[in-house]
């Protein structure tokens, strides 16, 4: 059943949509497996998309608050953006030289990065971005261990598929010197305890972990602040300044993954800046470049001054700093600043928030509602006292429900996980929250899903 909105608009997907199934298996015939769950779920084909709503090729209009987990962070096709890519694209050279669009970034950037943040190097995937912040930590350190967390995710290649606990079976061996400890999750608390009470005995647990594990060569903590593959888990507050004090504790480096987060998704620029602390280094991505595929490397100078990371060619990247690369980052910049999103993004995102929470109540579904800004996580459970997870076919048909009625979101486990642009409208994000609310409390009237126990 299509919704409508105050403009006369109606989302949601009708249930026979010939031209996309025929795109969809037309591009099966090419296109090899792995994608990404919702993609293969959904099988949404798009023709066109503006601000935060997809066109699919049958004509039907969805919400997208799945902004490829945090990409579309000023919107689809922003006019902006647009303009400035396509001016760039007229004259830009294919090379990492010296261009009117990289000396636009650092202009941008410069009065963007909290201090003494003062340098960036730019690569083209999440991945790329975190192995490099690793071999910048031991050129720094000259050491060569690293402790990650479990949920975390930091990318799938050698040494970024090493700190992504959880999610390795079948792709060993892996390089040694890398180790993981319990994240501050305080919904699943690994350690049976609750906060505050707890007194960070998680951190406790980090500081353990490197004492029985470590060789002494530990080079540095690789954290998210807000863990996005576990489902937009929040840790509480001061827990990142609590883990700086653990790698000064080990003369180790504070390297903070940024890639969902960065660039105003918290209500902050950055999300460590909810807890007043200074990583060494932070990796920076998706919503950086609004869809450009841009990430980057953080740091202060006197860090990326360290040998072999500074020497020669040592840390570039074969499509690093293009002109196309740079002119999306600063035009991201400008908009945010200019539009002043992060700020708009605090209070939009706890309105959103407040208007979610009751669902923990109102559905049989929901065990838990947690976010920062516009990274919000719904996380479904088949038992609310056990928190047991909700079974894998009941939440794709929960996940396809949603879409049906208008709103594609991510996924992550059983978490649902939303990403809206920064830049939504207001009316438009409340009408995709009063959608998920009516599918998550009345879900069992669609023709998704069956009863489940509670």
């Amino acid at each position: 059943m299509a919704e409508s909105s105050g403009d006369g608009r109606r989302f949601g997907r009708t249930p026979d949509r010939p031209r996309g199934a025929r795109h969809w298996a037309a591009e099966q015939e090419v296109i090899g497996p792995g994608l990404q769950a919702v993609m293969l779920w959904a099988q949404l084909c798009v023709e066109s998309a503006a601000g935060a709503v997809l066109v699919d090729v049958d004509g039907n209009e969805i919400i997208d608050f799945q902004g490829a987990g945090g990409v579309n962070s000023i919107g689809h096709a922003n006019p902006r953006l647009i303009a400035a890519l396509t001016a760039e694209l007229a004259t830009a050279p294919a090379g990492a030289f010296g261009s009117a669009g990289r000396r636009a970034m650092a202009e941008s950037l410069r009065g963007f990065l909290p201090p003494p943040l003062d340098r960036i190097q730019l690569y083209s995937g999440g991945t790329e971005a975190v192995e490099a912040a690793l071999r910048l930590a031991k050129s720094v350190t000259g050491k060569h261990e690293f402790l990650s967390f479990w949920g975390g995710f930091h990318g799938k290649t050698l040494g970024s598929l090493a700190l992504t606990a959880g999610a390795r079976t079948g792709l060993g061996p892996l390089p040694s010197g890398y180790f993981s400890a319990p994240y501050a999750n305080c919904y699943h608390c690994p350690l049976k305890m609750t906060f505050p009470s707890c007194g960070y005995a998680c951190v406790e647990t980090v500081r353990d972990t490197v004492k029985e594990n470590s060789t002494g060569a530990l080079a540095a903590l690789v954290v998210e602040p807000v863990q996005g593959r576990s489902g937009n888990v929040v840790p509480p507050p001061g827990y990142l300044t609590a883990l700086a004090s653990v790698a000064d504790e080990f003369d180790a480096l504070l390297i903070v993954d940024e890639m969902m987060t960065g660039f105003g998704r918290t209500g902050e620029p950055f999300a460590f800046m909810r807890d007043e602390v200074t990583p060494d280094i932070v990796t920076v991505g998706k919503g950086m470049g609004a869809g450009y595929p841009v990430t980057g490397v953080i740091s202060t100078a006197d860090l990326m001054a360290a040998s072999p990371f500074s020497d020669p060619s040592a840390s570039s990247s074969s499509f690093g700093a293009f002109p196309l690369a740079c002119r999306a980052v600063a035009t991201t910049t400008d908009v945010l600043v200019d539009e002043d999103l992060p700020s708009r993004v605090g209070k939009l995102g706890a309105e959103m928030l407040a208007a979610l929470e009751p669902l923990v109540d109102e559905s049989p579904l929901v065990g838990d509602v947690r976010g920062a800004g516009f990274a919000i996580g719904i996380e479904l459970v088949a038992d609310k006292r056990s928190r047991r997870p909700l079974d894998k076919d009941t939440f794709r048909k929960t996940f396809l429900a949603l879409v049906d009625a208008g709103v594609l979101v991510m996924t992550g486990g059983t978490t649902l996980r939303l990403y809206p642009p920064l830049n939504v409208d207001a009316e438009l994000a409340e009408q995709a929250v009063e959608i998920i609310r009516r599918v998550l409390i009345d879900g069992a009237a669609s023709q998704h899903l069956e009863e489940v126990p509670a």
